[in-house]
């Protein structure tokens, strides 16, 4: 079986502890390197997970024409840009989440993908475990009926008083950060875009960044409220409420190796399964046979128009 060679831009903590393992149990990956700041953590890369290149730098690694596709896990303001860089190297790519921090910058991208027709795609792993496409399949068997209402949260406490996380220029705050998760659960649960949006906010004096964040979408069938931030315990929970029932999700994001769903009072157990491993055995045969992704490019500004609107009703508000 031919596998899709790749390569990841980016020698973040997130890449080491969950997308590179992930790639290595893929039937249809081959990693051949990481490409850091440096050619030391390039080096410790190739070294824990025996990869046979070393890449001094990003540059480097776009430049290799062995390198078929990119997994870009760097801070949120470089996503864009080293997305259009590497498609103008021929390659595919695979943005970890958020893809952007504006619709500007991915409407930039997307032209480049109309150009070039290559496939990429916005990382988001969590439709891609059997949970959710158990709950899609009771929805589709009108389970619970239409649905009515999504009710989601992310959020943990934050310790760090900087980082990535809180840095404006690199795309910090909670809603790029996690809220992303429960506005992207809303629209995959109504199969449609939102209307309207309410969205308060608790900004960093200091830092100007989002730290806690709630609101309200408003759907043509619908309403999603959600909240998100670094204030609050560890909450991952997602309701899907229809006309006759609910699906509940205890976490919905991350869940455990054997995940369980309710319908209702009914607990169903899931088949274990790694949802980052999906992703990219997903993504990866899209790009070999030249099939369509699940999630284009399209989607995810379609997202990243939600977000940005979000911020809007933030600062308004």
């Amino acid at each position: 079986m031919r596998r899709l060679k790749w390569g990841v831009l980016g020698g973040s903590g997130f890449a080491r502890r969950r997308s590179i393992p992930a790639m290595m149990l893929s039937p249809v990956v081959e990693l051949l390197g990481v490409a850091s700041r440096s050619r030391e953590k390039s080096e410790k890369f190739a070294e824990q997970f025996s990869l046979p290149e070393i890449y001094d730098s990003y540059d480097h690694m776009l430049d290799d024409p062995h390198i078929e596709a990119v997994h870009i896990p760097l801070p949120n303001s470089m996503h864009c840009e080293w997305a259009i860089k590497a498609m103008e190297k021929g390659k595919h790519v695979l943005v970890e989440k958020p893809f952007a921090t504006n619709v500007a910058d991915l409407l930039k991208v997307k032209g480049e993908v109309v150009r070039t027709g290559l496939k990429v795609m916005e990382a988001m792993m969590w439709p891609f475990h059997p949970q959710h496409r158990k709950a899609k399949e009771l929805i589709a068997q009108d389970a619970i009926g239409k649905v009515r209402l999504v009710r989601s949260s992310f959020t943990y406490l934050l310790t760090a008083k900087t980082g990535i996380r809180l840095d404006k220029e690199l795309g910090g705050g909670c809603l790029l950060d996690v809220g992303c998760y429960p506005v992207s659960a809303a629209r995959y649960y109504f199969a449609e875009e939102p209307t309207n949006v309410f969205a308060r906010g608790d900004i960093h004096a200091e830092l100007d960044v989002d730290t806690n964040i709630s609101g309200i979408l408003e759907f043509p069938s619908g309403r999603a409220l959600f909240d998100a931030g670094y204030h609050l315990p560890y909450r991952t929970d997602l309701e899907v409420v229809g006309e006759k029932g609910r699906i509940y999700f205890p976490r919905a994001w991350q869940p455990h190796e054997t995940a369980s769903i309710f319908l209702n009072e009914e607990e169903i157990v899931l088949p274990t399964a790694n949802h980052y491993l999906n992703l990219f055995d997903h993504f990866s045969n899209a790009a070999l046979n030249d099939t369509s992704l699940e999630f284009d490019v399209e989607d995810a500004l379609k997202q990243m128009r939600v977000l940005d609107a979000i911020k809007c009703s933030i600062l308004l508000n």
